[in-house]
């Protein structure tokens, strides 16, 4: 009984690193973006520039994370790992740019 205890005791402790992990990069991405859109929209001349590469690295990081073999081992088990840490940043990033669009176009 305590073994069984102990163990989900355990994957308890993993799901909570794993949510609170997830939802600060989400957040730190959310924040890169209003950053980046803040600084980079003082001067009108990089804003083009800025948005196709920041686009082009969202892309990549897409690409790379959904066509990897091991995908359908993220989507189901609670690992800790880089891929999932930069995919939910970007996750993030493109977020805080819908939401600055939004505030710009209001």
């Amino acid at each position: 009984m305590k073994s069984l205890y102990r163990k989900k005791k355990f994957r308890f402790k993993k799901f909570l690193i794993y949510f609170v992990l997830t939802f600060l990069s989400i957040l730190t991405g959310f924040f890169s973006s209003v950053a980046l859109s803040t600084v980079l929209g003082q001067t009108g001349d990089w804003a083009i520039l800025s948005s196709a590469l920041l686009s082009a690295v969202v892309e990549v990081i897409s690409k790379v994370f959904y066509s990897s073999k091991n995908f359908t081992r993220y989507k189901f088990v609670y690992e800790i790992s880089l891929f999932s840490f930069i995919n939910n940043l970007k996750i993030g990033l493109v977020y805080g740019f819908f939401v600055e669009a939004f505030k710009l176009g209001s």
